[in-house]
Parts: structure tokens; C-alpha cells; sequence
């Protein structure tokens, strides 16, 4: 769905620029009658220069003017990076989209799976501070999810690839935050008294990351959680799995217990 939505703000902006006359962009009028090698070429030569707004005026240009070949693909790509580097991952991210949709066989692909991973891994950390005032709790981490999908394909499917090692060293970041984020929330539905929520919360740590260090306290978690239920076959159960696979925690010994986590924590260590 997001996808979709990504795609509608990048036709939206097509149109308008299609839709302004020659008179009102003074690019378009400046361009007249040239080649698609020079348009290229020009925007190319802004980007290097850190001229974003005006190289990404150009590649728009070139986009609506040579709609294809190689140039008009190279340059929707290059738009994408041009709008990152402009700070508007709101238009960056539906213009990779837009690239990886329509040309899925194109070489520069990996590329393209990095780019849409960073800008999304990098936009989730530079926006968490305009969140301060919301419980993480509430939120859904798409930034995240979206970076580890496009990282995780790129390596899969271009192992060879230049940018595929910061990749895995980013899916392993992205993985710790994830799993940290799930304790978050289940140390906050444990502090409201949400002991099924919790349960479950504390289970994805456990199925989807269980290479990560926040098992041991996903299972003290469980511990608690289920006799708070009631349910105390289910809480000594889980005992007996932590206390077999950490056989050391500090939670064997004194149960788990809520203390408060600031919401950006998480994030914190993984920066």
C-alpha cells in the first residue's frame, strides 16, 4: 500500500511539472532543443556540485522530455539520490520505487536496493526526534521493516555486489533495533497490566530474532506475564527454557521486573 502511495506523490509531481507551461519553468525553457546526452550530462554535473534543486529540475526534464532509454533510466535513479541528498525522502523514496518497479531487470538494481535501504535507514533515525512526544508503543516501525526488506533482498539477490557488506552490517543493526523495539513494547504492555499482549510481543523477539540478545528477557518476560494469568504450567515451562538456554541470567534468580525505557532508546545503541 505504502508503495502505491509513494508512486501517486511521484505522478502527482509528474503532472504538475508536465502541466506548467514553458513561460512558468524557466528550466524547461532554458532547455529547449537539447540533446538528451547534454540534458544528462548537465544534471550529472549539478548533482556533483551539490546543486540538488537545479539538477533535480533537470533530471525531471529529462524524464518528461526522453521518457526512455538508457538515459531516462539512469536519470530516474540519479533523481532519487538527487531528492536524498536535497532532503526530501518523501519524493526520493517513491522515485526509487518508481525505478525499481519499471525497470527490474536494469544493472544498476542492487544499487537501487541499497539506495531505497539507506534513504529509509537513515530516515527513520533522523525522524525519531520529531516523535518525542508519542509512546513508541503506538507507532509502527515501516522505515525500518522497509530498510531490512530492501537490504535483505539486495543481498540475496546480489551477493556480490559493492554494497552488499554495509548491507549486512546493517540488517544486523536494523535486526537488534526491531527485536529491541518488541521488548519496548513489551515492557510497556507489561507496565499497563496487557499480560497477553506482552506475551505476544515478547514472542516475535523470540521467533523472529532469536539470535539477538533480548531472548533472555523476552522469556523473563513470559515468565511473569504467565502467572500473572494464572496460567502457571505455562510460567514454569518457560522458566525451565530460559534457564536452559541462559543458564546464567540474572532473571533465574530474581524474576523479571518492569523498569522504564525512555522511547528512543533503542536506538540508541544501534546508531
Amino acid at each position: 500500500m505504502f508503495l502505491y502511495v509513494r508512486l501517486l506523490i511521484l505522478a502527482i509531481l509528474t503532472l504538475f511539472t508536465i502541466s506548467c507551461s514553458d513561460s512558468d519553468d524557466p528550466v524547461r525553457e532554458e532547455t529547449k532543443g537539447w540533446t538528451v546526452q547534454k540534458l544528462y550530462a548537465e544534471a550529472s554535473t549539478e548533482l556533483a556540485n551539490h546543486n540538488y534543486t537545479r539538477s533535480t529540475k533537470l533530471y525531471r526534464v529529462l524524464e518528461s522530455t526522453y521518457p526512455y532509454g538508457v538515459y531516462a533510466q539512469q536519470g530516474l535513479l540519479d533523481l532519487a539520490y538527487a531528492y536524498y541528498q536535497d532532503d526530501k525522502p518523501e519524493l526520493a523514496l517513491p522515485t526509487v520505487d518508481q525505478f525499481i518497479t519499471t525497470y527490474p531487470t536494469n544493472v544498476n538494481m542492487d544499487y537501487a536496493l541499497y539506495l531505497k535501504g539507506y534513504i529509509n535507514y537513515k530516515n527513520d533515525n533522523g525522524l525519531m526526534s520529531r516523535f518525542s512526544g508519542q509512546d513508541l508503543s503506538e507507532r509502527d516501525p515501516r522505515s525500518v521493516l522497509e530498510a531490512y526488506k530492501a537490504f535483505t533482498t539486495l543481498v540475496s539477490n546480489y551477493p556480490n555486489s559493492k554494497y552488499t557488506p554495509d548491507a549486512k552490517d546493517k540488517i544486523n543493526r536494523l535486526i537488534n533495533a526491531l527485536s529491541r523495539g518488541e521488548i519496548y513494547r513489551s515492557r510497556y504492555y507489561m507496565s499497563i497490566k496487557a499480560y497477553l499482549a506482552a506475551i505476544s510481543r515478547a514472542q516475535n523477539v523470540i521467533t523472529n530474532y532469536p539470535n539477538t540478545s533480548y531472548v533472555e528477557e523476552a522469556l523473563a518476560i513470559q515468565v511473569v506475564a504467565y502467572d500473572k494469568l494464572g496460567q502457571k504450567t505455562l510460567s514454569t515451562n518457560t522458566q525451565k527454557v530460559l534457564a536452559l538456554n541462559f543458564p546464567k541470567s540474572k532473571y533465574l534468580t530474581r524474576p523479571w521486573k518492569y523498569s522504564n525505557m525512555a522511547w528512543y532508546a533503542f536506538w540508541q545503541s544501534e546508531r
